[in-house]
């Protein structure tokens, strides 16, 4: 296997989450959400990470995280629409639930279905319209994990949602569960909508998608990396003595404290042309992974941080 087509199998396996080229909502399928419910199908795993917080896994590896207060629970983002997340979710905790989508792609909205109380970025309301059909996300859990997708069956999907029910989630933003506050914060590059939620009594920071161990930045409805770098400069301004942990959606789900300033002097090094430039296609999309990475997925020069950038978008 070329080195080259190993690097696409890496990533790819590791942050999967860009739509199938090819593939449009209009093909998306009916789905009986009570099917689901009968089956009884939670294709899930939860650790509870702290005293409040619980980390929750699909059997694609995204993860989700349900966030308890005094009053009511936040479950931050609902994974790819399999099973009942709610039903397992109602395992873990009896609260009433509101849910935070981080952005709008297949891996991190598509379980929104079952849930009455949904914020998510309205910049990223058409996007969640494409990622969250059916070709989709049967594609991309095929492509995830092939034997979870032969596994299962239409009847095992949630139907797709309306995001225009949605409630818009804006930075600046703060919803309390009552002695634990969720502070929005915009992250955007990886998606418009993109946004990054602070645990204020918990002190972590939630960076989804928008800071990951391989932070994808070459689709249509990405930004620039210029404007990427411009985003975590903000956000880590405006951040700054407010955490002590950083939770990611992807690989270990744990990242560095100041993993912020690694991915901004990241792109300070991609600008200046000074990365490893290793070619990387994915779904007939052409980019560059800044460094180059080994069998465990960590970087060979030890750095920490990676990102999969478009090089005729670097400056914008």
């Amino acid at each position: 296997m070329s080195r080259k087509k190993y690097l696409a199998m890496v990533v790819a396996a590791v942050c999967l989450a860009m739509p199938l080229l090819g593939n449009s909502a209009a093909n998306a399928a009916p789905v009986a959400s009570t099917a689901v419910q009968q089956r009884g199908l939670m294709p899930f795993r939860a650790a509870r990470i702290d005293r409040n917080i619980t980390r929750i896994k699909d059997m694609t590896g995204d993860m989700m995280y349900l966030v308890e207060g005094r009053d009511r629970a936040a479950l931050i983002d609902t994974g790819v629409g399999v099973g009942s997340l709610k039903a397992y979710v109602e395992k873990l905790t009896d609260k009433p639930l509101v849910v935070i989508i981080t952005h709008g792609h297949v891996d991190h909205a598509s379980g929104t279905a079952e849930f009455a109380d949904v914020y998510m970025s309205r910049e990223d309301g058409e996007l969640f319209k494409e990622h969250t059909s059916f070709a989709n996300r049967t594609g991309y859990i095929g492509a995830g994990n092939p034997a979870f997708a032969r596994s299962i069956s239409e009847v095992d999907y949630q139907p797709q949602d309306n995001p225009e029910r949605f409630k818009d989630l804006r930075a600046g933003d703060t919803i309390d569960l009552g002695g634990v506050h969720l502070d929005i914060y915009a992250i955007e590059g990886h998606t418009h909508g993109m946004k990054a939620v602070l645990l204020r009594e918990n002190r972590a920071l939630l960076t989804g998608d928008g800071a990951n161990m391989f932070t994808f930045l070459f689709a249509k409805e990405t930004l620039g990396l210029k404007s990427y770098k411009a985003s975590l400069q903000k956000l880590q301004k405006a951040t700054a003595g407010k955490y002590d942990k950083v939770y990611c959606s992807h690989g270990g789900g744990d990242l560095t404290v100041d993993y912020l300033e690694r991915l901004i002097e990241d792109c300070d090094h991609i600008m200046a042309g000074k990365d490893d430039k290793v070619p990387f296609e994915f779904m007939g999309q052409k980019a560059n992974i800044a460094y180059e990475i080994g069998p465990d997925h960590n970087r060979l020069d030890g750095g920490i941080g990676n990102i999969v950038y478009d090089p005729q978008r670097i400056e914008e």
